[in-house]
């Protein structure tokens, strides 16, 4: 998961100014029980979306963690059933890397396959291949040789994949860190790597709208095909326009955000920069 700690960042310094306490369910308080916190002290728009970000980002570690727990334990068809209930991109990815592990362990070839293919995250991913390898001195000892080999030639094709589109992505990241966005662009659209391709637009969508070419940054994020990364690039794009002072514009790209944890941090962000200009 190697955005986690960026995420994880950018919820704690959401969160931080504010200590009131944490709803006691999952949805949003009403406004009459939300209006103020124990001690008197009023709860500003941004403390309460800090607030219920903290809850979404804690039901989705919360059901991440269990699909995990019910997979190692031998429970797939459980750990498939939580997963489909994650509502954040990112755990749940996570929860598929131990999933297709689990199947893997236990002889489930094509099944682990299919789960590996619908990891966005690379480096899930690459996780979850890397313990494929088990199947060749433990289940896969009972698999027939030709289906076997099936699988192996399916996975090394996944490896060789990825391996080229890492350097394709490290290419690119190159270009867009020297600010050429154009080449950027058009080399990230040549990735084969879906997801290394989704990654690769996002860092440039998040780089244009760090640059104030707001234009260009939606029209990246228009063409990423994984909903992971294409939320982290609304994201990213709508805070950067609260920043500019762009507010019904940063509030219009918030809107594009599929994620609700990303979503959420969008709004927070708006709502802050609303108060300090007064809007």
């Amino acid at each position: 998961m190697r955005n986690i700690f960026r995420s994880f960042t950018r919820i704690f310094r959401a969160s931080r100014e504010d200590e009131a306490p944490s709803p006691a369910s999952f949805l949003p308080e009403s406004e009459e029980v939300r209006e103020e916190t124990l001690d008197g002290r009023k709860i500003t728009p941004e403390a309460e979306n800090a607030r219920f970000l903290s809850e979404i980002t804690n039901h989705s570690i919360h059901l991440s963690e269990l699909a995990s727990e019910q997979a190692q334990a031998g429970d797939i068809d459980a750990a498939i059933e939580t997963a489909r209930g994650i509502g954040s991109a990112l755990f749940y990815a996570a929860a598929l890397r131990e999933i297709a592990i689990a199947q893997t362990r236990v002889g489930q070839i094509s099944e682990a396959i299919e789960t590996i293919r619908r990891i966005d995250d690379p480096d899930d991913q690459m996780e979850a291949l890397k313990h494929f390898s088990a199947v060749q001195s433990g289940p896969g000892a009972i698999i027939a040789s030709h289906t076997m080999n099936i699988a192996l030639e399916a996975i090394e094709e996944i490896r060789d994949e990825k391996r080229l589109s890492e350097q394709a992505w490290l290419s690119v990241m190159e270009m867009a860190e020297a600010g050429d966005f154009t080449a950027a662009v058009q080399n990230a659209r040549e990735i084969g790597d879906p997801a290394w391709r989704s990654w690769a637009l996002q860092e440039i969508a998040t780089g244009q709208a760090n640059a104030g070419d707001f234009p260009a940054a939606l029209n990246s994020a228009s063409g990423i095909s994984k909903p992971l990364y294409r939320s982290w690039a609304y994201r990213d794009i709508a805070v950067a326009q609260a920043e500019d002072g762009q507010i019904d514009a940063a509030t219009d790209t918030a809107r594009r955000v599929e994620d609700p944890e990303d979503r959420e941090q969008a709004m927070a962000a708006i709502e802050k920069h609303k108060e300090q200009t007064g809007d």
